[in-house]
């Protein structure tokens, strides 16, 4: 089969799992106190979590590329953007208008374009490009990359997410044991059900979807292809694109020199900046509440030594009188403060603990038998518990 054969096969399975059920219905069937929550919900994401403000869309051309039911486009357009919505599901599209009918402050404004991404041509190009959420439901997420970005400005936006690779991981062995008991997709509602009630539960909860949509979104789809923050990165080289912010933040706390220095150190100069990021969203199970205390414990008195070291010599003057020996000790107790500092510990002994879970899990797969599976599932730690791992991240770069 040739390469753009696959593609378009991929794309036809695709549209017919999400014609069966739309994924992306948040707001619009609802009440509008759930509209208001969204649309409060999306400020937050972009202003605080991206800081990509709503401002920066004001007077801007953007286009959405599988903008689905539009309920994530329409706080870009009410915040000043003039927007154009390529989706390939006619249905989520019709949903998309009448979404845009009652709450866009200008419906004139905006395109409807029923088109999929490798179908779709024009000579515009935009201040921004819009895509979450779509490319790792074709078969060429690369050249879907580079598609979308093609339509962007010299110095525009890109605001791209996707699941990623490690933090989608144990949703990929969700996946496995679906498609091992089941083979259409009632019979893969049923298991999802039966295994993964807790996750459904939980995400139901979250992000108001029926449980059939949720199932369908996660596990129904026939094309799951997440890409790793490293080929994210690539991506955007590639691309001529410069990292501009993410969420969540996907580097640890490394960045020091001064915005004068040059050259200015580029993410995408060392791809793998990710790794230890990855490895904490493929295991993280509860809220940050939770789970940063713990893996930060160590912090606490490396940060009474530290302030206590260099307290000792703020301020220094004329009239500051320093003692040797007093500054030798503090010396003395923020290195031993320093050598139990500690960020792996806690992430190797949970990792641990998580593959012996999967290594359990595997070798029941093996015998082929669900009931033991259930009851397995039902014991575990870590696997399948809480997020089930951090799956989407959004990226957003700007064209240089």
């Amino acid at each position: 089969m040739s390469r753009i054969k696959k593609v378009k096969e991929i794309e036809k399975e695709v549209l017919k799992t999400f014609k069966e059920e739309i994924p992306s219905i948040y707001f619009s069937d609802k009440t509008e106190r759930k509209y208001q929550e969204y649309r409060n919900n999306a400020n937050y994401l972009y202003r605080d979590l991206l800081h990509f403000p709503p401002k920066m869309f004001t007077g801007c051309s953007l286009i959405d590329f599988g903008a689905g039911t539009g309920e994530n486009t329409i706080s870009l357009a009410n915040w000043g953007a003039k927007c154009t919505l390529i989706e390939m599901n006619d249905k989520a599209q019709n949903i998309s208008k009448q979404v845009f009918e009652k709450y866009a402050n200008n419906f004139e404004d905006h395109n409807f374009i029923n088109s999929s991404i490798f179908d779709y041509k024009s000579s515009e190009k935009f201040d921004i490009v819009h895509c979450r959420g779509v490319l790792s439901h074709t078969d060429d997420k690369e050249g879907a990359f580079s598609k979308i970005a093609s339509f962007l400005k010299p110095e525009g936006y890109i605001v791209f997410g996707d699941p990623i690779k490690a933090g989608s991981f144990q949703n990929m062995l969700q996946r496995m044991i679906i498609f091992k008991f089941a083979s259409d997709w009632d019979e893969m509602v049923e298991v999802a059900e039966k295994l993964f009630k807790e996750d459904i539960d939980r995400s139901e909860k979250a992000i108001k979807r029926t449980r059939r949509a949720i199932i369908f979104d996660r596990f129904v789809v026939p094309k799951q292809d997440n890409p790793s923050i490293s080929e994210v990165l690539k991506w955007f080289s590639v691309n001529n694109i410069r990292f501009y912010s993410s969420y969540p933040p996907i580097t640890v706390p490394v960045l020091g020199d001064s915005c004068h220095d040059k050259p200015n150190f580029k993410l995408q100069e060392f791809l793998d900046i990710g790794a230890l990021t990855e490895a904490i969203w493929m295991v993280h199970k509860d809220s940050d509440i939770q789970e940063v205390p713990e893996i930060l414990k160590s912090f606490t008195e490396l940060s009474e030594k530290q302030f206590s070291l260099t307290d000792y010599v703020n301020d220094f003057n004329l009239d500051t009188g320093i003692s040797t020996s007093s500054l030798m000790g503090k010396i003395g107790d923020y290195l031993l403060a320093l050598d139990k500092l500690d960020l792996s510990n806690y992430l190797i002994k949970r990792h641990y603990e998580f593959f012996d879970e999967v290594k359990v899990l595997l070798d029941l797969l093996e015998k082929n038998d669900l009931e033991k599976i259930y009851v397995c599932l039902k014991k575990q730690k870590h696997l399948f518990r809480g997020t089930v791992g951090l799956r989407h991240v959004d990226f957003v770069g700007y064209k240089m």
